[in-house]
């Protein structure tokens, strides 16, 4: 795959996404690291924090699926911008904050924010891509996210270790979410079939009929629920592993609290440039394979985490259950970009699974420490059973959800039914 080569050179469109999901990777995750320390600076206590990350994660899930049917109806660059627009204002309602509970409440409108712009952003990745690219062009749009989240929040992190300046980190982040907002205005296009909806603004109720007759006519029901549940791994797992793992790495390993920040900057690392990786072997080998031999790798790695303590083996094992999770959502995103060819369905289909996966996201908290309370020695052994659950459920709904080394199209799918 040489770099001339690369889709991320040869498709415009594909290309001003990666730099808008760049630049908001860059803004947005300036507050990521240090809202719980600033949480902490104002004198919320550790478990109010702990339940209002957890809120953080509902509201964003919450808000998915009806902000899908939104930009359905009115467009998704339009849902994008007026998404842009309101988080700009977020950082900078935390410095103007009269008391603890308005700085707290702030961060669940901030994650509901989040929810109604995820349908639109990656409406506008499914019709910025390449089809025969599919994996590839989501695996670069995964990468430059996580890449831009790594530097901000390095960023972040070293003003306030530095200056002890939380105001001047949220001005920052406000600043650059306005940039972004200013570059989706001039360099993203609108959607054609936004253009030719301008005249057509069904009603709620037809709406809905029309979203329900084309999933049970494409049999696509199996299909949608199967990508909700990976997506909920997924996140369900990266939670448990920010919000548990920082304990679990002095408690049971051993290890230093550099230790533990490591294994989340190597995980950043990996998926970021993973990522693309990923996409190309889903486009070449198909996502059916990719998935089952990464379902595979991860369960494999997870059964070794909870086996060894030994640290220098239980770093290697991480950093494979790593690699084989980048690969797992390589796929999925992949397979969840090919609802974009739907304009009926595209919105809600995207809101479910974006849905799931906030989900997922915010129960991991309150699961891992129940089972870290129970026995610290179980935390994986916990993550284990739920992801063994969801590759069952993975090789049940498999074939009738049509998922393919094929990597082929509903219509094609719907043909060989």
């Amino acid at each position: 795959m040489g770099i001339k080569n690369s889709v991320l050179f040869q498709k415009r469109e594909l290309r001003q996404f990666c730099i808008l999901r760049f630049i908001f990777g860059i803004s947005y995750s300036f507050m990521i690291p240090i809202i719980p320390l600033y949480f902490d600076s104002i004198g919320v206590s550790t478990v109010v924090i702990g339940i209002f990350m957890s809120l953080y994660g509902v509201s964003k899930a919450l808000a998915q699926i009806p902000f899908g049917l939104v930009s359905d109806a009115i467009g998704d660059k339009l849902l994008l911008m007026i998404a842009l627009g309101l988080m700009t204002f977020v950082p900078f309602a935390y410095t103007i904050a009269p008391n603890n509970f308005i700085a707290c409440f702030t961060y669940v409108i901030q994650g509901g924010i989040l929810g109604m712009a995820a349908p639109a952003t990656f409406s506008v990745l499914s019709r910025s891509l390449d089809e025969r690219r599919r994996g590839e062009c989501t695996g670069f749009a995964s990468s430059v996210f996580t890449l831009g989240g790594g530097i901000g929040a390095a960023i972040a992190g070293f003003i306030i270790a530095k200056f002890n300046n939380y105001n001047l980190v949220f001005y920052i982040s406000s600043i650059g979410i306005l940039l972004t907002l200013i570059f989706t205005i001039f360099k993203i296009k609108k959607s054609e079939s936004a253009k030719e909806k301008k005249d057509k603004s069904l009603k709620f109720l037809n709406r809905i009929k029309t979203i329900v007759k084309d999933i049970r006519e494409h049999k696509l029901g199996c299909k949608i629920l199967l990508l909700g549940v990976i997506a909920f791994l997924g996140d369900f797992i990266y939670g448990c592993v920010v919000s548990i793992f920082p304990f679990y790495g002095q408690d049971v390993l051993g290890a230093s609290l550099g230790y533990t920040s490591m294994i989340i900057s190597i995980y950043l690392f990996i998926f970021g440039f993973g990522a693309p990786i990923g996409g190309y072997t889903s486009d070449k080998i198909g996502n059916k394979r990719q998935l089952f031999i990464s379902f595979i790798v991860m369960n494999l790695s997870l059964l070794g985490l909870s086996i060894f303590r030994n640290i220098p083996m239980f770093t290697v094992i991480i950093i494979i259950y790593f690699l084989g999770a980048t690969f797992l959502n390589a796929s999925l995103q992949s397979l969840l970009s090919e609802f974009g060819e739907n304009e009926n369905i595209k919105g809600i289909v995207f809101g479910f699974v974006g849905a799931s996966e906030a989900t997922g996201y915010a129960v991991s908290p309150i699961v891992s420490a129940f089972i870290y309370n129970f026995n610290k020695n179980f935390l994986f052994i916990g993550v284990l059973i739920v992801s063994l659950l969801v590759s069952i459920i993975y090789l049940l709904l498999c074939k009738k959800a049509c998922i393919t080394n094929n990597n082929c199209n509903k219509n094609i799918c719907n043909k060989n039914k």
